[in-house]
């Protein structure tokens, strides 16, 4: 499989995770332009989602996209908003991952 789809991919990952961080700002009183920059975000994440998605099992692709963002979230939460990861929290993100192993194992691409 090519890797132009997997960058996709890890350019909406990545879009998804600077408009989730900046949800969360915006969420403490910030102004318009963040708001519209977040929405600018989220929206960009989705389409190059999509554009992953033309190569990639939407399976793969999903669960991929919201795994990496969910654990990014997790640790940019406890890192910079004194959001806690307790034990279960950290046991959940894991059995995510070793879902999304799981999925990816067994994904062929759209191409085969």
């Amino acid at each position: 499989m090519a890797l132009r789809p997997w960058i996709f991919l890890l350019a909406a990952v990545a879009t998804e995770i600077v408009g989730v961080s900046v949800m969360k700002l915006v969420s403490q009183d910030a102004g318009w332009s963040a708001l519209l920059f977040m929405y600018a975000m989220i929206g960009l994440s989705f389409f190059l989602l999509a554009m992953a998605m033309e190569h990639i099992p939407m399976a793969v692709t999903y669960a991929t996209w919201e795994t990496l963002g969910l654990t990014a979230v997790a640790f940019i939460g406890y890192r910079f908003f004194d959001e806690s990861i307790g034990p279960l929290k950290a046991l959940g993100m894991a059995v995510l991952v070793a879902g999304v192993v799981l999925v990816n194992a067994s994904g062929k691409s759209v191409e085969e």
